[in-house]
């Protein structure tokens, strides 16, 4: 043992540190080669562009201080990418107006190549005195007579005059434009297509706009009045998130829907059915059982047909039976429940009460009146006290109460609904709030209202079969019952609601945008989501703990309201 280890020779300080570093460096390079992380070792570069889903990208040059010409950078450029061959189309000075950091550009050029694109983003940057962005964005058109001409052939080619259908899947693929771009998502391109459409081909029914990567349905606003015997739309594959974008086409007859493969909410399918009620297909599969709405069908005894059931099950049209449905306020409640309390409350404090109310209720339905105890003195004097207390067994009797009370205004403010039961043949809906009465008086009445829905066994419709009526004084917080008077109105006050819990807005900044533009709703959100985009709109604007993306500060906004 102790002559092995004499002849062995033992290395100086030195040469073990230098064996250490030698060692690091592998280890580092292996690491290197083994990560996982692709964003250094793309093959384009390190810059990593979107793919565009049309295809196009946008090249914006910076060599306003280089001292070379534009041809001498476009030289310069060509040279980068070589062997390829640099072709661009839409040639300009100056960036582009939609982003404030693309307005400093020397000029600004698309190329239809992703490609070409990544070459000029990787090697765009080798003359020291040249900047280049790429991106993903499509070309800003511009709409002249030529590029009328050459939309409304291909928009001819694509129409079948036999099915009156117009075929417009891939629009932005079509091999026609070839050197050119023309999408549906771009509202220029929209507008065109659809003067055309109007002018070639009135009697269209079917229209197939399948694969556009449509977001936003806006262009199609007032489309019933240019095309009234549209009946189907196809719009599968797109990138619809929302059911406020089929708002344009509610208006529309329409008997056919398909909206599959787009990021809509779940089983948005009794959504759909109640916002076109003369649907006999959606997403592929034929609804059974469901009638579409006559003009003979009076307006009142219609509203809940749309709850009706599938025989075949197709879709479903209403939850699964359960014996406890709560629905809290602050959830989407079910449309036709809302649709027919809306309609049931606006003709209780309508001029015809008697008469509208006709049609709400079964010929022998039960309703019961309950005063409150604590506040009886309240009602002493009041048409209430006479039918407190008492079982009114018959549609006459409940009429002819309804017709003693004073005229009413129900205030939706204050109102909340809840769905408790939910069966093929019995729903249960509790009502509360309060409203007011006009007249001498004006006083503030709270209400609690729990009706049991039946289906008529004439109509097929829900009809009250069973209501239970609570009524007390509300009691203002001033002390008194008398409304405060409101700037807004009931729908300008619905809208800057529905506005504030789509966008997460506060209330006076939702007023804004919906004052901003003509109360108008769909114009308003489009304008938000415009604004957004541009990071225009400041953290004071939302909710606290309510911001969408995060937002640089410091930002200086447009506008305030």
């Amino acid at each position: 043992m102790s002559e092995e280890t004499e002849d062995i020779e033992l290395p100086d300080a030195a040469t073990t540190q230098q064996r250490l570093k030698s060692v690091a460096v592998v280890a580092t390079t292996q690491n290197r080669r083994r990560s996982p992380c692709r964003h250094y070792f793309h093959p384009y570069g390190r810059y990593v562009i979107p793919i565009s889903p049309y295809g196009w990208y946008r090249v914006l040059v910076f060599s306003r201080n280089s001292g070379h010409t534009i041809d001498e950078v476009l030289d310069k450029l060509r040279l980068a990418v070589a062997p390829r061959k640099l072709r661009h189309y839409y040639f300009h000075e100056g960036g582009e107006p939609d982003e404030d950091r693309d307005k400093g550009a020397t000029f600004t050029f698309y190329v239809d190549s992703y490609k070409l694109a990544a070459k000029l983003q990787q090697r765009g940057h080798r003359p020291p005195v040249i900047g280049v962005r790429v991106s993903d964005a499509p070309p800003n058109v511009q709409v002249d007579d030529f590029y009328r001409w050459k939309v409304r052939k291909v928009i001819v080619s694509r129409y079948d005059t036999e099915k009156r259908c117009l075929n417009l899947r891939r629009l932005y693929a079509d091999d026609c434009w070839k050197g050119e771009f023309c999408a549906l998502q771009q509202f220029e391109c929209l507008e065109v297509i659809i003067e055309i459409m109007e002018q070639e081909m009135p009697q269209l029914r079917r229209l197939l706009l399948d694969d556009n990567h449509l977001s936003n349905l806006s262009g199609f606003r007032h489309v019933e009045q240019r095309f009234s015997r549209l009946q189907s739309i196809s719009l599968t594959h797109n990138e619809l998130k929302s059911l406020h974008e089929l708002r344009v086409f509610d208006r529309l007859q329409l008997t056919e829907l398909n909206l599959r493969r787009n990021p809509l909410p779940r089983n948005c399918e009794q959504l759909l059915v109640i916002m076109f009620p003369n649907l006999r297909a959606l997403n592929g599969h034929r609804l059974r059982g469901t009638r579409s709405r006559s003009p003979n069908d009076g307006e009142i005894n219609s509203d809940l047909e749309i709850v009706s059931v599938s025989e075949g099950n197709p879709v479903l049209l209403l939850p699964q039976p359960r014996s406890l449905y709560l629905a809290p306020h602050s959830l989407n409640m079910q449309p036709g429940i809302r649709k027919f309390v809306r309609r049931f409350l606006k003709a209780f404090d309508g001029d015809k009460r008697s008469t509208d109310l006709e049609g709400f209720y079964h010929d022998n339905t039960l309703v019961t009146l309950t005063l409150e105890k604590e506040q009886a003195a309240w009602f002493t004097n009041t048409p209430y006290a006479v039918y407190g207390r008492q079982l009114l067994t018959s549609r006459q009797d409940v009429l002819q109460m309804f017709a003693a009370w004073p005229i009413t205004r129900h205030l939706p403010s204050t109102m909340t609904l809840d769905l408790t039961l939910v069966q093929w043949k019995m729903l249960s809906v509790s009502i509360t709030g309060c409203f007011e009465e006009i007249g001498a008086t004006e006083q503030l009445r709270h209400y609690m209202r729990t009706l049991v829905l039946t289906r008529s066994q004439e109509t097929d419709d829900f009809r009250i079969a069973n209501e239970l009526i609570y009524l007390g004084r509300a009691i203002h917080s001033r002390g008194h019952g008398r409304r405060q008077p409101s700037s807004l109105n009931r729908i300008q006050h619905n809208l800057m609601t529905k506005l504030s819990a789509e966008t997460r807005l506060k209330s006076h900044w939702s007023c804004k945008f919906l004052k901003d533009t003509n109360w108008d709703y769909q114009q308003s959100f489009l304008a938000f989501q415009t604004l957004l985009r541009r990071r225009q709109i400041p953290r004071k604007a939302f909710r606290e703990g309510a911001i969408p993306i995060p937002i640089p500060i410091p930002i200086q906004p447009e506008w305030s309201p």
